[in-house]
């Protein structure tokens, strides 16, 4: 009986009758778009940031910029969809924003690059240090390049009398 149950279950979800119950994910997609950001985009830094620290460590021979450009190029896929699917929840456009965001990454990683020179340099600051306070002003900048520029959404196309009456200025004010 318990197969019956669910046909009906499932039958009640397909018309409309019955609510599904919510998942994880439906809940996840109730959170404002910045803290899913800040969420999203403050366990991506942490995942750099382990990365970028146990590069460090095991490559200590190694100049910390030339770690850096590895952690973020190691990065950049995981960070892309992760961005994608939960927080900006674009469809389509795969390539175009990746490569978009790909630009974001590269001026933040410029800016990551340049607060680590200065902060390691003039401010005499250790690494790590100097690497979690970059991360902060990154998140800030990363939010609103990919906001109004990687993930902006395309305006939904406009019907066809939509488009006759912006034709011939109907709606103007």
């Amino acid at each position: 009986m318990h197969w019956l149950e669910e046909m009906l279950a499932r039958a009640g979800m397909a018309l409309g009758l019955v609510k599904k119950e919510k998942t994880y994910l439906d809940h996840w997609f109730e959170i404002d778009e910045r803290i899913r950001f800040v969420l999203t985009g403050g366990a991506n830094m942490g995942i750099r940031y382990v990365v970028f620290a146990l590069l460090v460590w095991i490559f200590s021979s190694i100049h910390y910029q030339w770690l850096l450009a590895a952690t973020w190029l190691l990065s950049t896929v995981w960070a892309y969809f992760s961005y994608k699917y939960l927080v900006f929840q674009t469809s389509g456009n795969h390539w175009k924003e990746y490569f978009k965001s790909v630009m974001v990454w590269c001026l933040s990683y410029l800016i990551n690059a340049g607060m680590l020179a200065l902060l390691t340099g003039l401010g005499k600051m250790n690494v790590y240090l100097a690497q979690a306070l970059s991360i902060v002003v990154i998140t800030i900048v990363n939010y609103l390049l990919f906001k109004h520029f990687a993930f902006r959404g395309s305006p939904a196309p406009l019907s066809f009398w939509e488009k006759m009456l912006q034709f011939f200025d109907v709606l103007k004010k």
